[in-house]
């Protein structure tokens, strides 16, 4: 018999299987990203259905037998996407594909977990935010971009650019929630060229919110 174990999670995405299982991609604080399988979830009477989807703050027990993940039950804590704008909801999709493509499966995250709850606590409770704050924050902390100055990647930004990544840097970091122009059109390359050296996956949510804001 597998082991059942309690964990903090947050829902990234999730895809029904069959005829009434959802296959759930979970951010956990105690073990980083986690696919596991719910079974019947869909059905009518189902008590779980309504804990697993997307952009939920969920307590779930995960039941491991043979290498397999299966959620025995779920407890939504927080629901981010009740009350999010069309604009809030498009950069917290862009939040959930980086942290997707980024991060190793079962691999304790905690600081992540933490950024990723800052970040949707601020699409519900701030008129707009940007997705570039939480992503150059998020790329420190997988240690891919630079903290100090002195690196070479800072040599070709301008002062507001420096600036701007030093807020960015600090806990204060939504003070930097909604860049100039100028500078998102900067450093955005950036990162995604930082992104391209750490993954093949392709970041599609990007171009669909540019595209549906327009």
């Amino acid at each position: 018999m597998g082991r059942s174990l309690q964990y903090q999670s947050i829902v990234l995405r999730t895809h029904d299987v069959g005829e009434a299982d959802r296959f759930c991609i979970l951010l956990t604080k105690e073990r980083g990203k986690l696919a596991a399988r719910a079974r019947g979830v869909r059905k009518p009477k189902s008590r779980m259905g309504g804990s697993l989807l997307d952009f939920q703050e969920t307590m779930v027990c995960i039941r491991e037998s043979r290498g397999s993940l299966s959620i025995s039950s779920a407890s939504c804590t927080k629901d981010y996407c009740e009350t999010l704008a069309l604009s809030n909801f498009l950069q917290a999709s862009q939040a959930t594909e980086l942290l997707l493509s980024l991060l190793e499966d079962d691999h304790p995250v905690p600081d992540i977990f933490a950024l990723t709850q800052e970040f949707l606590d601020g699409c519900m409770t701030h008129d707009q935010v940007h997705i570039l704050p939480f992503t150059i924050r998020l790329l420190q902390q997988l240690g891919v971009f630079p903290r100090q100055e002195s690196h070479e990647l800072f040599s070709t930004l301008s002062e507001d650019e420096r600036q701007f990544i030093r807020t960015c840097s600090q806990d204060q970091w939504w003070m930097a929630a909604l860049p100039p122009q100028d500078i998102d059109e900067r450093l955005t390359p950036l990162c995604r060229r930082i992104m391209e050296e750490q993954t093949n996956r392709p970041l599609r949510s990007g171009p669909i919110a540019d595209a549906m804001l327009q």
